[in-house]
């Protein structure tokens, strides 16, 4: 009976979504309203000097937003006749992924080097140190080291609306013109005939299979291993790969610890979850944080790297490790 009626809604759904398709006019406008928080975080520089070395260092952004570019300019100062080494940054720095950097040509006494640095979530992050060397022409070597330091990214949102509601502003009201009458009997007609090919199939008598139940966890190894077999990020597409993670993981805990939530938002989802004495502490914070993460790349556009994706994909499955049961017990 529910495949039947699933039978239904589909077709119904397709001929209304075919008259969209068809005449530009009935497209939805998409409409919205700001809700950008302005971030509080400013300019940061730091200055150290060793001897005759001297390092400036300059974290600085547009917008202290998850997504958003941060510069970050390294220039370091000595005397004539020394060589200067400055850092140099591979795909990651920290928490950041790192966007090819630009050395600038060093003049007498002076050479630099900037990064952009790109942060996928929001709070307070760290900027680790950095390491400058000078050779002097006599081969001694001079280092100077600028300390680690902490910015803070706002998130667009706010920490107390939930991203599946921002989603749902973004779409904006949708117009209907009512004088294209045609589609709604075309889709009408749809639905008459979808529903005598429900009547055929329920008259029709199908053998019921037998399937065996399978464990939560042992059904969530099974997904993740076909996710990371069709290598979506690979492929460019990191937001389908982010909401097919998070519906396996909301599934399993739904399975798990039978948390009834399909219809939640993801800070309804953890609140309830919260709740449950063995998703307490740790296992709590590292739900909610990918959950967030997941949530800022299906309704926040953000885009995160491969290797991203790719330790996401580890945390998740060292979730289900930790709190699976062992074998010598039965899960629900």
């Amino acid at each position: 009976m529910k495949k039947s009626r699933a039978i239904v809604v589909s077709l119904a759904l397709a001929m209304s979504g075919a008259a969209f398709a068809q005449d530009p006019a009935l497209a939805p406008r998409v409409t919205g309203r700001a809700t950008e928080r302005a971030p509080a975080q400013t300019r940061v520089r730091q200055e150290v000097k060793e001897g005759q070395l001297g390092v400036v260092r300059t974290v600085d952004a547009k917008q202290w937003q998850p997504g958003a570019p941060i510069t970050m300019q390294i220039i370091a100062t000595a005397p004539e006749g020394t060589s200067l080494q400055l850092p140099e940054f591979g795909g990651t720095f920290g928490p950041f992924d790192v966007r090819p950097s630009l050395s600038q040509p060093a003049s007498t006494g002076q050479s630099s080097v900037v990064a952009e640095l790109v942060a996928w979530e929001a709070g307070p992050l760290e900027v680790p140190a950095i390491t400058v060397s000078m050779t002097s022409a006599d081969g001694t070597k001079a280092t100077a080291t600028v300390p680690a330091t902490s910015v803070t990214l706002t998130s667009l949102i706010g920490s107390d609306l939930p991203l599946t509601e921002l989603a749902s502003e973004i779409r904006g009201p949708v117009d209907i013109d009512t004088r294209a009458w045609w589609w709604w009997v075309i889709a009408a007609g749809a639905t008459v005939a979808a529903g005598a090919f429900v009547w055929w199939l329920m008259r029709r008598p199908t053998p019921q299979a037998v399937v065996a139940p399978i464990a939560p966890g042992e059904w969530a190894r099974r997904e993740f291993d076909l996710l990371e077999s069709q290598r979506l990020p690979e492929r460019g597409d990191v937001e389908g790969f982010f909401v097919r993670l998070s519906d396996v993981v909301r599934t399993y805990v739904e399975r798990r610890y039978q948390i009834a939530a399909p219809d939640q938002t993801t800070q309804e989802f953890l609140s309830q979850a919260a709740h449950h004495p063995d998703l307490a502490g740790e296992h709590e914070r590292t739900l909610g944080a990918f959950l967030r993460s997941a949530d800022m790349v299906k309704f926040a556009a953000a885009r995160p790297a491969s290797d991203t994706c790719a330790h996401a994909l580890t945390a998740m499955r060292g979730f289900v490790e930790r709190t699976a049961p062992p074998p010598s017990e039965v899960e629900p």
